[in-house]
């Protein structure tokens, strides 16, 4: 009963947050619905899923899915690896202070700014990386570059809270770095390896506006991205195809957040907890 009653405690206190993620994201995401069976967003005539085939048929859909799910499959396992990496890196080594603001100071830099960095790095010269079959590469390095401090504090803070005794006995036990790395330390951090995927891959769509400085509403066709599409569906009032691509790529989303997760439970079951 008593703890009931702190969590009721508890509730005024993200009133204000929930609030406001209802208001500007669930109930819109919900109201969207409606646009994606209608025939236009103009039109309420219900439709079924002609514009969820449509879209599935559109060339542009296609290729903005490609791209997104190639840059998602690439960057994401990189960035969460070199993270961790570089985290752990800092744990055992213990560098100086300024490391660390090194890490972090991409966090804060705006994204005008980054892109502009980036065109005199990779968008002009002889050779533009940004115009040829490879700037799916630039655009992995631009998302690195900003995002792997962020993760890096993430990493940081599961390791800072690992039950040091476990590891003290592993090492009683006679076991090497590497057989503690892999069989204490990497489990002991799963839950936080799953919270800093879902970061991840929330992050990961906001590359879209350094994209976007870069070349516009229409780039290089290797780095259309889904959100391109979208943007471009909005400014040619197209609701209904913006909604019905949105849709389905959350489903795709919703299954990645799902699996991480299930990893995350069936750790919890194999160690005993809950």
């Amino acid at each position: 009963m008593v703890n009931k009653l702190k969590k009721l405690k508890a509730y005024p206190f993200i009133l204000p947050s929930l609030t406001g993620f209802a208001v500007l994201y669930l109930i819109p995401f919900i109201w969207g619905f409606k646009y994606s069976f209608s025939r236009s967003g103009f039109d309420s005539t219900f439709v079924g899923f002609a514009n969820y085939n449509e879209v599935l048929a559109s060339g542009a859909f296609r290729l903005a899915m490609k791209n997104t799910g190639i840059f998602m499959g690439i960057s994401i396992p990189l960035i969460m690896m070199l993270s961790f990496l570089l985290a752990l890196a800092i744990y055992e080594l213990k560098p100086p202070k300024f490391v660390y603001l090194f890490m972090v100071l991409p966090i804060a830099i705006p994204s005008a700014a980054a892109a502009g960095f980036f065109r005199k790095l990779i968008g002009t010269g002889a050779f533009s990386l940004m115009n040829s079959d490879y700037a799916m590469l630039g655009v992995i390095m631009i998302f690195i570059w900003k995002n792997t401090g962020y993760n890096l504090i993430i990493n940081m803070a599961g390791l800072l809270q690992l039950d040091t005794s476990v590891v003290e006995a592993s090492m009683i036990d006679g076991a090497t770095y590497f057989q503690r790395l892999r069989h204490v330390i990497i489990p002991l951090c799963t839950p936080t390896t799953v919270f800093a995927g879902i970061v991840t891959i929330i992050n990961s769509f906001k590359v879209f506006k350094d994209v976007y400085v870069l070349q516009g509403s229409y780039p290089n066709p290797s780095i259309y991205m889904l959100q391109h599409y979208m943007n471009n569906k909005f400014a040619d009032l197209q609701y209904e195809k913006l909604t019905s691509g949105a849709y389905l790529f959350a489903i795709v989303i919703f299954a990645f957040a799902f699996l991480l997760f299930y990893m995350d439970k069936a750790y919890a079951r194999r160690v005993g907890e809950g």
